[in-house]
């Protein structure tokens, strides 16, 4: 609902009231009132739709009940005339002031203009007990009426009461009151013909009893409400005034809740009454705060609520004629204090266009108008109807009409978000996808860019931490990107305040500065218009949201960079860590050639064949990076095989403290294999434990053969390896390489089993160590 809504509704609202005045107030003959005790009729014609309230003078007969038998002789009885409906407390009767116990007798008489047989009277309440005598006949009575506290019990109860036919009433009634502050004829008695009377009941339980259902509904829904969205707890609060208004509705006005609940005490229904009204406030309040949050009401909202806060107290804990002293008392402070006090706040928020403020002012107006009058009435400063019920059917009715357009709204933004949510999300992957800081700060400016209008210009500043520079991108209204290096000083000139203070988003020449801070260091700025864009909060904080996005992406890039060289370090000293076991084996083979130059034959065999593995290891390098092993597999001996790598694992271990030691038992002669990989397949395990000279004593070399798999097992009785290692070798990555490394050594180690067909099991040797098994399939080779 726009303004335009609320101000129809508003117009619709008085027009309500006031035609409730004219319908109360017009042809009723209102202005007739009782002189001397007689309310004269006799020139006014009852006809269908007149109904006369018994006002005006009636007579009033302190500490007496007077009985219709005296009718004659009551005019000996000491009386005054009092001016009726009012309570009779402070009335002075005899020199003496009346307090609110005690009980009376209240006699008014009712010439007609003919003898009628169609009237008819309703009787609100009369405080608190009464009997009723017509022409001397006890026609009803409500309560019981006694001379004493422990005599008399108190109840409402408004009805309608058919008058006998006559020319004139005498209404007698007796009223005792020992429970309620106030006490005597408090509301007008009507009088009317029966049908009219009966009508205007009708309506008024009707609307009664609407009010009930509605704020029933309400309530229960918006509870569920709650329920499901506990985080929110304006429909709690709403579905709590709303019970307030059934609890208030039900013990006011219609008294629906003493005729239901016969039941139940006076005294519970008197104090639900009495907390609903007082409770409603602070409710309501803590209500519309959710909507329209003040920094006046969150400072002192609780200090002003106190004295209702405390009436509630006093009314759970406390009788009626304690809690009741403070009625007058505290509707004086009401008035004075917290309803003008949201008038202001409410209003303000008007003025200042606050989403929904309208809405709740009027409503607010509405509801305080309605109590206003219907307090004015109640003390006799006012005629006219009481217009509480009226309000609260357009209080509960404007207020769900608020929560719902409250939600509903969420639940359009939330669909907007969600659509701002994934177009953020595939901006941020486009970004982070960048392969250089170039592009991820140019896919940035072109998403902005395309936001907030591409006749713009936009820059970001990015900071280098490590050399207190900066680098500046732009893009230009026909989306061209530029950058260049800045120094710091430049930046500061622009923003026209230090970096190391700059904090919070600035304006300066219709340009708008959002600096971007991560851990406390401010990461770069971005540099954008000042345009309607920067007014749609979630726009701002989407604009902000890529410019993070910039921010991680140049992060990645630095860390790949740094990782980059480190796996290039790594690398290197993997492919050193190859090299050197065959520069270890050609350097024993010379030391035997000294040794032994007979058998320089053998020796110079062993030397090429690790010249020839140290060739085959640039290609091994290349295919490692392209994750692809080529194999050039012969057809081999396995004993001749297996006991050259023997011999090379002896000269490994010469001058080591590890003890070699070699088991076959191998079935099968021949086997299809790439032997210079398989062979330093074995070389590449054994130099792991060979790198652990201290902590290895002991390394085996065994191969068997079963079936149609040939088992290659090595292990030492080492410390063993981590599980982190072993996930890393079979997600074939570079990594640390102590104890047991796996970098290029065990990953091509794997690499080359799978190129065979094969697999690779690491398991740790029961008794210490670790095992690692090679299952290369035969089937297939022969």
């Amino acid at each position: 609902m726009n303004k335009y809504h609320y101000i129809r509704l508003l117009k619709l609202v008085f027009l309500l009231f006031v035609f409730v005045h004219c319908e109360n107030a017009g042809p009723n003959h209102t202005k007739l009132k009782a002189i001397g005790g007689i309310l004269d009729l006799s020139q006014v014609s009852i006809e269908k739709d007149t109904v006369i309230p018994l006002v005006g003078e009636w007579k009033f007969y302190w500490k007496n009940l007077v009985e219709p038998k005296n009718h004659y002789e009551k005019e000996n009885f000491p009386y005054i005339l009092k001016s009726s409906p009012a309570v009779w407390n402070d009335t002075l009767f005899d020199n003496e002031k009346i307090e609110g116990f005690g009980f009376a007798t209240y006699s008014l008489e009712i010439p007609l203009k003919n003898p009628r047989s169609d009237l008819a009277i309703f009787i609100p309440d009369i405080g608190t007990s009464y009997r009723l005598y017509v022409n001397g006949d006890l026609l009803t009575s409500v309560g019981r009426v006694g001379v004493s506290e422990k005599d008399v019990t108190p109840k409402y109860k408004p009805q309608i009461i058919l008058l006998p036919k006559s020319e004139s009433y005498e209404l007698l009634f007796h009223v005792s009151n020992f429970s309620n502050r106030w006490g005597g004829y408090w509301f007008p008695i009507l009088l009317g013909k029966a049908e009219t009377i009966y009508q205007k009941k009708q309506v008024q339980s009707g609307f009664t009893v609407a009010v009930c259902i509605a704020a029933a509904l309400m309530a229960c829904y918006n509870i569920i409400f709650f329920l499901f969205r506990k985080t929110d707890i304006t429909p709690l609060l709403f579905s709590f005034h709303c019970v307030l208004i059934l609890l208030r509705a039900l013990t006011t006005g219609e008294r629906l809740g003493h005729l239901i609940f016969d039941s139940l005490s006076w005294e519970l229904l008197n104090r639900i009454e009495y907390f609903s009204a007082f409770c409603m406030a602070p409710v309501l309040y803590a209500f519309l705060y959710r909507f329209v949050p003040n920094p006046f009401w969150r400072r002192f909202g609780y200090l002003l609520n106190t004295p209702l806060y405390m009436m509630c107290l006093l009314i759970i804990f406390t009788p009626n004629s304690i809690y009741a002293y403070f009625l007058n008392y505290l509707i004086v402070y009401i008035y004075f204090s917290v309803v003008p006090g949201w008038f202001i706040i409410l209003l303000v928020a008007v003025v200042q266009k606050q989403k929904d403020a309208l809405g709740l002012f009027v409503s607010y107006l509405a509801i305080m108008y309605a109590n206003i009058n219907d307090t004015l009435v109640t003390y006799g400063i006012l005629e006219g109807a009481y217009l509480i019920p009226y309000s609260q059917i357009f209080l509960i009715f404007s207020h769900s009409i608020i929560i719902s357009k409250r939600y509903s709204n969420s639940l359009s933004e939330s669909e907007q978000l969600s659509a701002q949510m994934k177009q953020l999300v595939v901006s941020s992957q486009r970004i982070m996808s960048s392969t250089n800081y170039e592009t991820a700060a140019k896919s940035a400016l072109e998403i902005l860019s395309s936001k907030i209008g591409e006749n713009e210009k936009l820059h970001i500043y990015v900071s280098s931490q490590s050399t207190q520079s900066w680098i500046v991108y732009s893009i230009d209204a026909d989306l061209s990107f530029n950058y260049e290096n800045i120094s710091q000083e430049m930046v500061e000139s622009l923003i026209e305040n230090d970096v190391s203070k700059f904090f919070d988003p600035i304006t300066i020449n219709k340009r708008y500065f959002i600096p971007i801070i991560q851990n406390e260091t401010i990461q770069l700025i971005l540099d954008i218009p000042e345009n309607r864009f920067l007014k749609d909060e979630s726009d701002l904080d989407w604009a902000k949201a890529i410019s993070y996005a910039l921010v991680l992406s140049i992060q990645n890039l630095a860390r790949h960079d740094i990782e980059k060289y480190a796996i290039i370090g790594e690398f290197s000293s993997e492919i050193a860590h190859d090299i050197g076991n065959h520069v270890i084996l050609i350097r024993k083979s010379l030391e035997l050639l000294e040794l032994d130059p007979l058998n320089k034959v053998e020796i110079f065999r062993q030397t090429k064949q690790e010249i020839d593995t140290l060739s085959n290891l640039s290609i091994d390098i290349l295919e490692f990076s392209k994750n692809n092993i080529i194999l050039d597999l012969k057809i081999t001996n396995v004993n001749v095989f297996f006991s050259s790598v023997k011999e090379d694992l002896t000269i490994l271990f010469q001058k080591s403290n590890i003890t070699f030691k070699y088991k076959n038992w191998i079935t099968t002669e021949t086997f299809k294999i790439d032997p210079l990989r398989i062979r330093r397949l074995c070389l590449n395990i054994a130099k792991n434990s060979l790198d652990l000279n201290s902590e290895v004593t002991e390394f085996l070399l065994s191969i068997h053969s079963e079936s149609s798999t040939l088992y290659i097992i090595m292990e030492d009785d080492g410390p063993g390896m981590s599980e982190d290692i072993k996930r890393n070798v079979f997600d074939s990555k570079i990594e640390s390489n102590k104890p047991h490394g796996t970098g290029l050594g065990l990953s091509i180690v794997r690499k080359i089993v799978l190129a065979h067909g094969g697999e690779l099991l690491m398991t740790d040797r029961p008794t210490g160590g670790m095992r690692f098994t090679i299952l290369l399939p035969l089937c297939e080779w022969k």
